[in-house]
C-alpha cells in the first residue's frame, strides 16, 4: 500500500542518482493514498524530463494514479491498472467498519429514479433520510470530496506530459473515465482496456516485458507475496510451541486402584496443571516484510517484527496473542 511514508525512501533513491535525465520505476502496488501518489510522481518530475513507470503485475487505485504522471505506461500482458474512484471505511456505532464509495449513492440514487421510478419528492425525501440513517451526511460529503480529488490529481498527472493545446479536455476526460465509468473499485483494467482509455501505453517489447517480469518474480519470492500470513500456522511451526498446545487426554484410572494411590496421582496431576498455568507461555518470532524501494545504489524495506505467544483454553480453543515489537522503513545494506 501506497503511504507517506514512502515518500522519503523515495527521496534518498532520487538524490543517489548523480546523473542523467530520464528514469524508469517499476511499481507493484494494491493502491493507497492518492496524495502520495502525486507526491512521489512531482519529486519525479522535479528531477527527470522523461519518467516511464514499468508495471509488471498490478498499479490498482493509488498506483494507477501514480502512472498517469508517466511519460509511458509498460504494461505486461499480465499486468493490470485499476479505477481511481476512493473508497471510504467508516466506523459504525456498534465499532464495526462500512466500507463504501461515492459512486455507491450515486448509483443507490439513480437506482430510484430508473429502477424503482419514485419521482415524488416526499418520497425521495423520505428514502433519502432513511439512507442516511445508514451512512452519515458528513461521511458522504467526505466520499464526494475525496473523488473530485482522485479526479483532479489524475488530471493534474495526464497534464504533466500532455501539453498539446487540446490534451486538457483530453486529460480530464481520462481522469473522470478511470474515476466514474466502472462497476466495482477491483476491476482489472488490461493493457488492451488501458489503450482504449487513450493512456500511454507502450507498444509491445517481449525483450523489456520478460525482464520485468523477472524483476516481479524476484521480488514475489523475496516478500513471499505467494503464501498467505496465518499467525496460528507460524506458532505452531515451532515444535516447542506446537507441543504446548497439545491437548491433554483425560485422566482414566483402573476402578481397582487404591485410594491412597489415586489421590497421590490427582494431587501429582494438580500440581502439573498448577506449573504449566505459571509457567511463561512459548513465544515465537514473527517478521513480515511489507514493502520495498530499492535500486542498484541503495534499497530499504518495511518490515514489521514481534512474538506470537497462545494458549489453549478449557474447552479446546486456541487464544493467540500478537505482539508487535518494531515497524518501520530500515536501510539495507548494498
Amino acid at each position: 500500500m501506497m503511504a507517506a511514508d514512502a515518500v522519503r525512501e523515495f527521496i534518498d533513491q532520487i538524490n543517489a542518482i548523480s546523473n542523467g535525465d530520464r528514469v524508469d520505476v517499476l511499481i507493484n502496488s494494491t493502491g493507497g493514498d492518492p496524495l502520495t501518489a502525486w507526491k512521489l510522481m512531482s519529486l519525479l518530475r522535479e528531477r527527470f524530463s522523461n519518467v516511464a513507470v514499468l508495471v509488471p503485475y498490478m498499479a490498482f487505485s493509488a498506483a494507477t494514479i501514480f502512472a498517469l504522471g508517466a511519460d509511458e505506461i509498460v504494461m505486461h500482458p499480465h499486468a493490470s491498472l485499476g479505477p481511481i474512484d476512493p473508497q471510504i471505511n467508516m466506523q459504525q456505532a456498534d465499532g464495526t467498519m462500512r466500507h463504501f464509495a461515492y459512486e455507491d449513492v450515486g448509483a443507490f440514487l439513480r437506482f430510484l429514479g430508473s429502477d424503482v421510478k419514485i419521482s415524488e419528492q416526499a418520497h425521495v425525501s423520505s428514502v433519502v433520510e432513511r439512507l442516511f440513517t445508514v451512512v452519515d451526511p458528513v461521511n458522504v460529503g467526505a466520499a464526494k470530496r475525496a473523488s473530485e480529488l482522485s479526479a483532479d490529481i489524475g488530471e493534474r498527472l495526464l497534464l504533466m506530459h500532455m501539453t498539446g493545446e487540446d490534451d486538457k479536455g483530453r486529460a480530464r476526460q481520462i481522469a473522470e473515465n478511470l474515476n466514474k465509468s466502472f462497476f466495482a473499485h477491483g476491476d482489472a483494467v488490461s493493457r488492451r482496456r488501458a489503450k482504449e482509455l487513450q493512456l500511454k501505453i507502450a507498444e509491445e517489447d517481449h525483450e523489456l516485458e520478460a525482464l520485468i517480469w523477472n524483476a516481479y518474480a524476484g521480488l514475489e519470492d523475496f516478500m513471499l507475496l505467494r503464501k498467505p500470513w496465518v499467525p496460528l500456522h507460524t506458532y505452531l511451526s515451532d515444535a516447542t510451541a506446537a507441543a504446548s498446545l497439545r491437548p491433554v487426554g483425560p485422566l482414566r484410572l483402573p476402578t481397582d486402584t487404591p485410594p491412597q494411590v489415586a489421590q497421590q496421582i490427582w494431587n501429582g496431576v494438580v500440581t502439573q496443571a498448577v506449573q504449566n498455568a505459571n509457567s511463561a507461555a512459548v513465544e515465537v518470532p514473527f517478521s513480515l516484510l511489507f514493502g520495498i524501494c530499492e535500486s542498484v545504489r541503495l534499497a530499504s524495506e518495511f518490515r514489521s517484527e514481534g512474538r506470537l505467544s497462545a494458549t489453549i483454553q478449557a474447552n479446546g480453543d486456541i487464544k493467540l496473542n500478537i505482539i508487535e515489537t518494531a515497524s518501520g522503513w530500515k536501510n539495507l545494506d548494498s
